[in-house]
């Protein structure tokens, strides 16, 4: 089973009959072959193993002395064919297997729900269907399925749709059976995961079919690689194509989109150069592929996506990808032409992604690369879109405020050989990816004159100079060999005399240039005498600069490998430099790793392999640097390659200005046709003319850019534009395109042509290079203050936001005091209505009391009244007043002390009482005190806040009218609550 942790090897036991355990130091893969095998197929790995450049090592399938049994009944196992049946493919094929059915699953990925399915079909189907299964070398095959009788293709099953493999448990009645799951379907919506079952004759052969199936993911064609980064195939290919090479535009435009918490996902903003990201949030990789154009009008099919990578950093190693999830593929037909959609999943949970789950410092920045393999009709393997990219990583709560959609837009140049096919259908080969990097047409379309919006040139990262050997000289469509042309090194009489002079006088004094050497350089350097006067007009006399050179080319590069690849496909047509190991090459490799070495902020760059080789044919090695430094450091050409190209911008900005100036009709027809001067200008300007033109015009070109400087690019390119300008008013977009690329170069082989483009280019005026640098430093600075105010505003909105959310607190907590105060005073209203209602009940009670009392005094006396007027009874009434008297006066005078004891313990009573009444009442007070601090605070908050963003004049109103009734309140409970003073004539 694949096993993820990196930490720990991983080694499984072998089974009884032997096994394979396959594994990489660098990579966290190991399988063992009599498990449960996972393996996970390239369009569905979710982990950072990617298959690309993963160099397996095998262990043998069996020791020396353990023999698979019954060896001679499987000797067809291991039969490697080219091709079986009808198709066409490297492959294994194991005769005497049994398919038992298939089965649709929910989970593809499950084990235990694909070895259920194993056994409840083994048990169920005791004869299958006899077949051969044909399982592919490498990831871009197939695996299938032949009748076994006839041999005939029963089924075909992708590699990059399986998306996992098992096969039985050892020692089980499953032991003989294997199984994959494959996704039928074009999208995840419709996908559809169906579970193949297949059952061996012979159960040994088990473990070779995972070994196959695991060779098969891990194997990937050779041309996948090799279409990195413009890699090319090696030149035995390439002498054996019989066709021309085609080269078709892409576009790549990629978004990157996150969780909004909505159930959906939003494009996250890009700022200048790097997409702004949050931590800890689900996103999302969105690309989509355009052709835009194509020199034989032929548009290019995208069948499928192989796979999309990503992984923090530049430069990354294949095995340091992340492979994402597909969530989404499609195509959609544009204005511009056939576009393909592709969506990744991206978790930033992953460990291996943990770099862009971290927040950056507020200065810095990291790079994202992002890597899309693709699937072409009619191209024989894979090709790989590469994008490098800043990012810039912020707290998961960030908000964004409003913000333009910018997407990254990167064109890519596809250079294509035709070979031959049987079925007479377009068939390619992959020659060559160019790519600008990633383009900003807002930096370059500043508005004057609708400036060339993007840089789509293929000069920038790579130079195209591989065609055809035995073809550069002809007239066809190919385009001509970097270092075609043979330059003569005879000069006449007069000029060696008037070179001879000039080099006396300059030998004289060297900081002094003789006033003859300006015309002299213009009409072109003798070749014999180029290397030495190059060296005087470059002021190169230094001599440590020779010794540290020798120093230099002793260290170590990281740029070695692309020096390597660079230099078998720089100046091809020169015999220097034509064979693989030579001295020239060995030389050029030098030079470029000692400025690789020296200049690390440049380091080494692709374009400058041409110039290096055009120095060395003409000085030593530590001449040639000393000029290469010169010419990079004192001449400015190294500015081109710095801050993302900013000079670059500047340069075909002014380029622009000088065609609208000198060349108005062609200026015109350019914006017409959607030509821009990056296409052919940036090229020009960083190789210094030196990638696609003959050598001798190439020589004129270094003379007078030592003699002038910068000026000169500009002189040429006019003269260049203002010789081809009538042929180029004819031609539509693709053919200027292939003008500049093909045409325009063999115009310039003979010496004649060139030597009457270098006096048109010297007599070209170039008075106004300030002015449009000026111009263009000004919208610059312009755009650069429209970014600061654009950040001032978004943090004055970030403010405005979190005053905001104080509001609402500060709100909700008024409302929670007023709460509090409505409920205190609606529990003091009530705690009053209760009171006054039991005084009420009382009132009454006492009141009805004297009412019966005052009844029953009078039907006494009415009694006793009847009673006296009787004659028997008047006596007896009168002993029982008398006795009545005595009784009640006894009774009046115990009753005197009685009430005098009474009236003392209720005055205790009543002192108790009047003691209770006023500690609830300095209770209350407490209380009250701490509601109106409270109350106070919430009123000096409000106030201050007030005082920063201005309030609705209804919180000043409730504000004052809670103060005012919490004031009112507690006097009115004061007044209430303070006791009446006993005067001197209460009675009790």
């Amino acid at each position: 089973m694949i096993t993820e942790d990196v930490d720990r090897p991983i080694k499984e036991a072998l089974s009884p009959v032997g096994g394979t355990v396959l594994t990489h130091e660098d990579s966290p893969i190991a399988v063992s072959l009599d498990d449960s095998v996972e393996i996970t197929s390239p369009a569905s790995m979710p982990r950072s193993a990617s298959p690309i450049d993963h160099p397996l090592k095998e262990i043998p399938l069996t020791s020396p002395t353990q023999e698979l049994s019954s060896s001679d009944d499987i000797d067809e196992i291991s039969s490697l064919a080219k091709f079986s049946g009808d198709v066409l493919q490297d492959c294994t094929i194991f005769n005497g297997v049994t398919y038992l059915g298939t089965v649709t699953v929910n989970a593809p990925k499950s084990e235990t729900e694909i070895q259920r399915n194993m056994v409840d079909l083994n048990e169920q189907i005791v004869e299958g269907i006899k077949v051969s299964v044909s399982i592919p070398s490498c990831s871009d095959g197939s695996v299938v399925m032949y009748d076994g009788a006839t041999n005939t293709v029963m089924k075909k099953y992708e590699v990059c749709r399986i998306t996992f493999y098992a096969h039985g448990k050892p020692e089980s009645n499953e032991a003989a059976c294997f199984a994959f799951t494959w996704t039928h379907g074009d999208s995840i919506e419709s996908s559809i995961f169906q579970c193949h079952v297949f059952r061996c004759d012979i159960p040994e052969a088990v473990g070779q079919v995972s070994a196959c199936f695991m060779k098969a993911f891990q194997r990937v064609p050779k041309s996948l690689t090799a279409s990195v980064n413009g890699e090319l195939p090696p030149e035995t290919d390439l002498s054996n194509n019989v066709g021309g090479t085609q080269m078709f535009l892409l576009e790549l435009t990629m978004e990157i989109k996150e969780d909004d918490g909505k159930g959906g996902f939003s494009s996250v903003p890009r700022d200048r150069d790097f997409f702004k990201l949050r931590c800890n949030v689900e996103k999302q990789i969105c690309l989509t592929v355009t052709q835009l154009a194509s020199e034989s009008q032929q548009k290019l099919e995208v069948k499928r996506c192989f796979g999309v990578l990503i992984a923090p950093g530049r430069h990354v190693k294949h095995s340091d990808m992340q492979l994402l999830d597909m969530v989404l593929l499609g195509s959609d037909k544009g204005d511009n032409g056939n576009c393909f959609v592709i969506s990744g999943q991206w978790n930033p949970k992953e460990p291996a992604l943990n770099r862009l789950n971290m927040e950056t410092p507020r200065e810095e920045k990291i790079f994202l690369t992002v890597a899309v393999d693709l699937v072409v009709r009619g191209i024989r393997e894979p090709i790989r879109l590469l994008v490098e990219t800043h990012v810039k990583v912020f707290p998961q709560n960030e908000r964004w405020w409003y913000f333009s959609k910018r997407s990254l837009i990167q064109p890519y140049f596809l250079h294509l050989k035709e070979v031959p096919s049987s079925d007479n259908e377009p068939n390619f080969e992959v020659s060559n990816i160019e790519t600008s990097g990633p383009i900003d047409r807002n930096r370059l379309n500043l508005t004057l004159n609708n400036l060339a919006s993007y840089i789509r040139s293929p000069s920038i990262t790579s130079i195209d100079t591989l065609t055809p050997r035995d073809e550069y000289n002809s007239d066809g469509d190919e385009p001509l060999l970097s270092g075609t042309g043979e330059v003569s090194k005879d000069c006449t009489e007069v000029e060696l005399e008037s070179w001879s002079d000039v080099l006396g006088k300059w030998s004289i004094n060297r900081s002094t240039r003789p006033k003859q050497v300006p015309a002299l350089v213009k009409q072109g350097i003798p070749e014999a005498l180029r290397g030495e006067v190059w060296q005087r007009l470059a002021k190169c006399d230094d001599s440590s600069v020779m010794d540290n050179y020798r120093i230099l080319i002793t260290k170590e590069s990281n740029c070695e490998a692309v020096i390597l690849r660079d230099i078998n496909r720089t100046f091809p047509a020169h015999e220097m430099f034509k064979e693989t190991g030579g001295g020239g090459q060995d030389a050029l490799f030098r030079l470029s790793k000692a400025y690789a070495v020296h200049d690390t902020e440049v380091g080494y760059c692709q374009g400058l392999s041409f110039l290096a080789a055009t120095l060395l044919l003409h000085m030593p090695e530590e001449q040639a640097f000393c000029v290469l430094l010169k010419i990079m450091y004192d001449y400015g050409l190294r500015e081109l390659y710095k801050d993302g190209f900013e000079c670059l911008y500047l340069r075909l900005y002014q380029l622009n200005r000088l065609m609208e100036e000198h060349l108005p009709q062609l200026y015109q027809h350019f914006r017409d046709k959607g030509v821009e001067t990056h296409m052919f200008a940036s090229q020009w300007f960083l190789t210094l003319y030196t990638a696609r033109f003959p050598l001798y015009f190439v020589f004129h070109i270094i003379d007078v850019f030592l003699l002038q400087g910068t000026e000169t690019l500009f002189q040429v390119a006019l003269a260049l534009l203002t010789m081809c300008k009538k042929d180029l008013m004819q031609l539509d977009f693709e053919s200027i395109l292939k003008y500049f690329r093909v045409t325009l170069p063999k115009k310039c082989r003979h010496e004649e042509v060139a030597r009457n483009l270098m006096k048109l280019a010297v007599t070209i005026k170039m008075k106004k290079l300030k002015k449009y640098e000026q111009e263009f430093l000004a919208f610059k600075e312009a755009q650069e203050s429209a970014d600061q105010y654009s950040n001032e505003l978004e943090r004055l909105k970030c403010e405005l936001m979190r005053s905001e959310e104080e509001k609402k607190r500060l709100e909700d907590q008024l409302s929670q005091v007023k709460d509090m105060l409505k409920r205190e005073v609606q529990k003091a209203e009530s705690d009053n209505q209760k009171n006054s209602a039991i005084i009420n009940g009382y009132k009454e009670v006492c009141q009805r009391l004297d009412t019966e009392q005052q009844v029953a005094k009078t039907s006494l006396n009415q009694l006793m009244s009847v009673i006296s007027g009787c004659e028997r009874c008047g006596e007896l009434a009168q002993k029982m007043a008398t006795n009545s008297n005595a009784v009640s006066n006894k009774t009046k005078k115990a009753g005197e002390d009685n009430s005098e004891a009474q009236l003392l313990h209720r005055i205790t009573e009543l002192e108790l009482e009047l003691a209770r009444a006023k500690l609830g009442q300095v209770e209350a007070e407490c209380k009250n005190q701490d509601l109106t601090h409270k109350l106070c605070s919430t009123a000096a908050e409000l106030h201050v806040a007030r005082s920063q963003a201005a309030w609705p004049p209804w919180i000043s109103k409730t504000l004052s009218s809670i103060k005012e009734a919490a004031v009112h309140k507690t006097m009115v409970q004061r007044r209430e609550s303070a006791p009446l003073e006993p005067t001197e004539n209460t009675t009790v």
